[in-house]
């Protein structure tokens, strides 16, 4: 039976968390949402942009997976393995809670220790972790990698702030970049991070 002019009351519940996040990486660029029908792993994609004068001129292309929990990101296939090892940009896993408007972001630097490893498992999981201090790539039970501690860990109104919003910007420009060289060693085949 159809309800013509109506909707499921929590149809939006998932997406809010993408609409939080694509707010914050609007702040510091472009970032286009990826429709739901057309979502292939990555829910946004940035660019970082660097002011100069009246213009603003991009400087680093990136893609972002928001979640809504601290929940691993599971990847259950040696396919799905292979797309996140061989994602061709600069990729962010990204926590929004709602409830308390706060926007956590990790690296997904483990990607590329997978890839310089040279064998590819059958499923691989990368779960993020609270705290401080973050951890270099820790490998775990041969399938599990932490994500450490987040590289960016702020409410929405604390991003207001402009000394934090140039802070955060930077840990993410410095991360862009270590990603950007990851890329270029797996094009030139040297197999290290």
């Amino acid at each position: 039976m159809s309800n013509v002019g109506a909707l499921a009351a929590n149809l939006h519940e998932g997406s809010r968390s993408e609409y939080l996040a694509q707010y914050v990486f609007a702040s510091f660029g472009t970032a286009i949402s990826v429709p739901h029908q057309e979502d292939t792993g990555v829910d946004l994609y940035c660019t970082m942009t660097e002011r100069l004068g009246a213009r603003a001129w991009p400087r680093h292309h990136y893609t972002v997976q928001v979640k809504s929990t601290m929940s691993p990101w599971r990847f259950d296939s040696q396919e799905s393995v292979r797309w996140l090892v061989e994602h061709p940009l600069p990729l962010f896993f990204c926590v929004v809670d709602k409830s308390s408007a706060r926007f956590r972001l990790y690296h997904t630097l483990p990607r590329f220790f997978v890839w310089a490893t040279g064998a590819l498992p059958e499923s691989l999981e990368l779960v993020p972790e609270e705290g401080s201090q973050g951890l270099c790539t820790q490998w775990s039970e041969g399938t599990k990698f932490s994500l450490s501690a987040p590289i960016v860990d702020r409410t929405i109104n604390e991003l207001l702030d402009d000394s934090v919003w140039a802070e955060v910007q930077s840990v993410i420009d410095l991360s862009l970049q270590e990603e950007q060289r990851n890329l270029a060693r797996i094009t030139m085949r040297v197999p290290m991070f």
